[in-house]
């Protein structure tokens, strides 16, 4: 794992860009890969109908599991906080038709986030 520091003036702390999840218990990219992004949990998943915004969704959040695990994204404070955003409800869980185990993905995804991802106070 290889650090860059990379100052971002919307946060008050320095972003610490990480190559990916670590290898401890990433996400599985075979229960990533089972989402077909048919957009049935949007509906069903309170932080996105509040926000609005594709990647605070079940299916946004699987987008960025994927990006992650395929180092096309990095793990920044900047891409954790639509993780952070999920409120663990699992509502998706039961509307999802492909049998999504999104419970699995964001189980996986938040000790990453809280191992790799530096947090300030607030």
């Amino acid at each position: 794992m290889t650090a860059n520091l990379t100052p971002n003036p919307e946060l008050s702390f320095t972003q610490i860009a990480t190559d990916g999840f670590d290898a401890d218990h990433p996400p599985d990219p075979k229960l990533i890969d089972s989402c077909v992004h048919c957009g049935f949990c949007l509906s069903t998943c309170p932080s996105y109908r509040i926000l609005g915004k594709e990647a605070d969704s079940p299916r946004g959040r699987i987008y960025l599991m994927d990006a992650i695990n395929e180092h096309e994204a990095p793990l920044v404070p900047t891409t954790s906080q639509h993780f952070d955003t999920c409120l663990g409800c699992l509502a998706c869980v039961t509307a999802c038709p492909s049998g999504v185990q999104y419970d699995k993905l964001i189980a996986a995804t938040r000790p990453q986030v809280e191992r790799n991802v530096p947090r300030n106070l607030g």
